[in-house]
């Protein structure tokens, strides 16, 4: 949540006057682009927005050929978040889904390769979710995509802080979404942004994120030489939006990530807490193993907890377990949506997506599988009671 020098940052914002991105933002965009080991990062008003502005780039770019046009298709994982999904449909791209891992909730390569063989549409991306502050393997995902001649896009809005044999989730291929929303590992209240390692790349969505204007390009002496002073402040070079952020999340997202390591370090004790109390009971942490010795490499921020209801009739037992968590004052979530293709919505998208019951692990997750929380503000007394909670009604049902 919001520190009191966070609320004296914004405070220190509104007393200036510059509200309207600026200055702050460029320093956060600095920020950011340190931390993660990018050329570029540029800073939108949501994770939302930062996967709409991604891809606007790749279908409206402001110089060469459309890296994507109408019609073609985009992998993405079955167990998904709607704002993964929604551009894609949105732009007139096709989502197509492949089922996920179960232990790391991510799409699942080996299924991906079948989907492609199989595909009546022209697939042109890859766009995995790195969930819920798991990290996909980097090598793995240049692998995939190079052998198949896909652009490789990520969504890392539940990761930040996630690393994978040096390299933080999301930053190879073209380009990767964040998020800052009031939940996640910093918060900017709302906010999100895109890596990059291509500078054109990053130019355009530049201006996509502010009606398609030049005025914040690094090339923007490229579009105006030939115009007015007067004139260049207002020359449009490609398609937009208003998604611009305000210097009021910029300077708390500056201070934020000032304490970065020390939230993830949090977040990670209240994992490792919460898989010793459930020892012995028939629920278990996704990738629990990640909390090893053994798994050093595997940097996993852990936004919130997957817990498996292991037992023979699982899907009851899950459904009762929420309802004592929920007597006991105890939120939970599912995990992400679940298995996205059972969503009402679905129903109304063209696309001749299969059924749900196609994608047997998502649907798994979906029945047995819930989350709580592990947010770095939470108290000892709190995880102490979530740990006892949960071990307690564990073996009510088991």
């Amino acid at each position: 949540g919001l520190r009191e020098i966070d609320i004296q940052a914004a405070i220190d914002v509104l007393q200036s006057g510059n509200l309207t991105m600026g200055a702050k933002v460029k320093e956060f965009e600095q920020v950011m682009a340190e931390y993660l080991k990018v050329k570029n990062f540029v800073m939108v008003n949501s994770g939302s927005s930062a996967n709409l502005a991604i891809f606007e780039a790749l279908m409206r770019p402001s110089k060469g050929e459309a890296r994507l046009k109408p019609g073609d298709g985009v992998l993405v994982p079955a167990v998904a978040w709607p704002t993964t999904i929604w551009p894609i449909v949105q732009l007139g791209l096709h989502p197509i889904f492949v089922d996920v891992e179960l232990e790391s909730v991510s799409i699942d390569l080996r299924k991906a390769q079948q989907v492609l063989s199989e595909s009546k549409i022209k697939v042109k991306a890859l766009f995995p979710i790195h969930p819920l502050g798991f990290a996909i393997d980097p090598n793995a995902l240049d692998d995939f995509t190079k052998k198949n001649n896909l652009i490789l896009i990520n969504d890392v809005c539940e990761s930040l802080g996630s690393w994978k044999g040096g390299m933080h989730a999301g930053t190879s291929g073209v380009a990767g979404s964040f998020s800052f929303y009031f939940s996640h590992h910093i918060t900017t209240m709302e906010g999100g942004g895109v890596a990059t390692n291509d500078n054109e790349f990053a130019d355009d969505l530049r201006a996509i994120r502010s009606h398609g204007w030049s005025r914040d390009r690094r090339d923007v002496a490229d579009w105006t030489s030939q115009i007015s002073n007067t004139d260049a402040k207002f020359r449009f070079v490609t398609t937009g939006y208003n998604i611009r952020p305000m210097e009021i999340q910029a300077a708390i997202g500056i201070n934020q990530m000032k304490d970065l390591d020390t939230f993830i370090s949090r977040r990670r004790k209240i994992a490792s807490k919460l898989s010793a109390a459930l020892d012995g009971t028939c629920l278990r942490i996704l990738d629990g193993s990640s909390l090893t010795s053994d798994n050093q490499d595997s940097g996993h921020s852990w936004m919130l907890i997957p817990i498996e209801v292991k037992t023979h009739d699982a899907k009851k037992q899950k459904i009762k377990l929420l309802e004592l968590l929920s007597t006991a004052e105890i939120e939970t979530r599912p995990v992400l949506t679940g298995n996205f293709l059972s969503q009402p919505s679905m129903n109304r998208i063209d696309g001749g997506h299969p059924p749900a019951e196609n994608f047997p692990i998502a649907t798994h997750i979906t029945d047995t599988c819930f989350m709580v929380g592990a947010h770095h503000d939470l108290t000892e007394s709190q995880i102490d009671y979530l740990c006892e909670k949960l071990r307690e009604f564990s073996f009510e049902l088991c």
